[in-house]
């Protein structure tokens, strides 16, 4: 993560030489990050993560659409899980909340929030005991709230959640001794504030990919070394999977994928209305998935054990919208992909 360009060259010069450094430095991809606010204090109506959202009068916490045919997702999990995952469907519990997003904070960071609309809030909700089985629009809901900010109130969490929340504490029992971190239906309210940066696309990111083809000759190793050096810089610049998780949490900007890179997920989902592909089916169709994938963008990316500020929790998820869906506000239409390693 770099706050500029000029900064950045200066740090990688250090691990590259100039030929690659210029290529390194161009591949760099402009995001927004959340930080911790500092001792300030948090801001009204602002950006933050886990808690929950700050609504308007009347505001109706957002449900799953209930499922044709609840046995044919929980299937796809083991015997235990699917069980598990059918308890939770039957109760048609709402979403977890995740995130708010202060857009009008967005906005003062300049053209790295173009795309966003520029007053308001985005509000994403998720529901973790599915979502990981169900990569669709169906796992996540984003609404975009106008309200005034005069206007607006904490919500309140709706008693079933809450109550589901509770249960699963006492099922944490002796992992949870203290009873703090969240679980499957909220996290603690963590006040955020937005911040610009410049970050090293990640290698299995689309963004990556003519980086690190480039001169795939390989004269005496040099293309073997420099995907090295390459990957060594993403750790020490904290664009790895660094120790200090709230750096994963992103807003825009290339993915920090666990697996392949997520659009080509959401593009098999929306395009082929599957989960996963034929190995042979993947390998004869990638180009033009490959292809519509850039079609896509990262809208929010959440660290699910930074989320819940729980250990021995792990997986990411990626809301990722159509460049055309975002452009024109159709929030309804992201897709969510839940990864782990």
């Amino acid at each position: 993560m770099f706050d500029g360009l000029a900064e950045a060259a200066a740090a990688l010069g250090k691990a590259f030489d100039p030929p690659r450094l210029e290529q390194v430095v161009e591949a760099l991809v402009p995001a927004i990050v959340f930080k911790p606010a500092g001792p300030e204090g948090p801001v009204a109506e602002g950006s933050q993560i886990g808690g929950t959202p700050d609504v308007p009068a009347g505001f109706v916490w957002p449900r799953p659409t209930p499922l044709a045919d609840a046995r044919e997702l929980t299937g796809r999990a083991n015997a235990e899980m699917g069980q598990e995952m059918l308890a939770h469907i039957e109760m048609g519990l709402p979403y977890a909340f995740v995130a708010q997003v202060d857009l009008g904070e967005a906005a003062k960071l300049g053209d790295v929030a173009a795309n966003l609309p520029s007053d308001g809030r985005l509000l994403f909700f998720y529901d973790f005991p599915t979502g990981p089985w169900n990569t669709g629009t169906r796992s996540a809901r984003v609404i975009w709230d106008t309200s005034p900010t005069g206007n607006l109130s904490q919500a309140t969490v709706p008693d079933d959640l809450a109550a589901a929340a509770r249960s699963e504490l006492d099922e944490l029992g002796d992992l949870r001794p203290d009873g703090k971190g969240g679980t499957n239906y909220g996290a603690p309210r963590r006040p955020m504030t937005l911040a610009a940066t410049w970050r090293l696309p990640h290698p299995a990111a689309l963004e990556s990919e003519e980086l690190l083809s480039s001169g795939t000759a390989d004269k005496d190793g040099e293309a073997e070394t420099f995907r090295e050096d390459y990957e060594e810089a993403l750790e020490a610049h904290h664009d790895g999977y660094t120790r200090e998780l709230w750096r994963r949490q992103q807003l825009l900007g290339s993915p920090q994928p666990e697996q392949d890179d997520p659009r080509l997920e959401a593009v098999v989902v929306s395009k082929f209305g599957v989960q996963h592909l034929s190995r042979e089916v993947w390998k004869e169709r990638y180009p033009a998935i490959k292809a519509e994938a850039a079609e896509w963008t990262l809208l929010l990316q959440l660290d699910v054990g930074d989320w819940m500020q729980a250990e021995f929790v792990e997986g990411t998820v990626y809301f990722v919208i159509r460049k055309d869906d975002l452009q024109e506000r159709h929030f309804e239409r992201v897709v969510a992909v839940y990864q782990q390693t």
